[in-house]
């Protein structure tokens, strides 16, 4: 009977380690909640803005591009986000497909232009998060690192997801006219709003056929580290 005993309160401690255990690791466990999904299957374009030089564009542009539709063309534009309404966090995870079409040079400098590249950059609630440059040509880029004049590039399309897309206008008939990039952002946000853009310094300005972007399943999830 002592031995039997001794075997159930070994047991019992046992499963009392096993819990206090299984208890702690499922608090250290992040709470996620996904605050916006759109993939503009439907033509959502809830929340969303589009700005250019003059203003709002009343009209958001949903083309379909590779058998899906995608929110843009975009040439010298903002796409903005506005969530409110947030759950308690203290990060948020940013994820999206970004194709660059057409004829992007990255860092390269136009002669006698602006020094500004084909560059793309994504702002949080007014503080820049990301700006880098995209090539689909024979000049390098920043991408998958920040755009910092007179460092080295990297060679064009580095870090793609595809290469092997159709351009959208001037290289509609190459097969690799346009590059498919998986964009992932995550960072520190405790504010119950959000505004998350995106715009470009496309050159030369307004040239749609020539260089242009667009974006899908774009997802915003908030989360929050135990």
């Amino acid at each position: 009977m002592k031995a039997f005993s001794k075997v159930k309160k070994k047991n019992l401690t046992i499963l009392l380690f096993f819990l206090v255990l299984f208890s702690a690791c499922s608090k250290r466990l992040p709470d996620k909640v996904v605050v916006y999904n759109n993939n503009f299957e439907t033509g959502s374009q809830h929340k969303l803005t589009v700005v250019n030089f003059s203003g709002i564009i009343d009209s958001i542009k949903i083309i379909r591009f590779n058998g899906s539709n995608v929110l843009g063309n975009f040439n010298n534009n903002r796409v903005e986000l506005n969530l409110d309404s947030l759950p308690i966090h203290n990060t948020l995870k940013i994820t999206f497909d970004l194709y660059i079409h057409d004829k992007w040079d990255g860092d390269y400098l136009i002669p006698g232009g602006n020094n500004i590249p084909d560059a793309w950059q994504m702002v949080l609630d007014g503080g820049q998060i990301h700006v880098t440059t995209f090539s689909n040509s024979n000049f390098g880029q920043s991408y998958p690192k920040n755009y910092v004049a007179g460092t080295a590039s990297n060679p064009a399309r580095s870090d793609a997801w595809n290469t092997n897309l159709p351009g959208l206008c001037a290289l509609k008939a190459s097969p690799n006219g346009s590059t498919l990039y998986k964009i992932e952002i995550t960072t520190a946000h405790t504010n119950n709003r959000a505004n998350i853009s995106c715009n470009d310094a496309l050159q030369p300005f307004g040239s749609f056929c020539q260089k242009s972007w667009s974006i899908d399943n774009l997802m915003v999830t908030a989360i929050q580290y135990n």
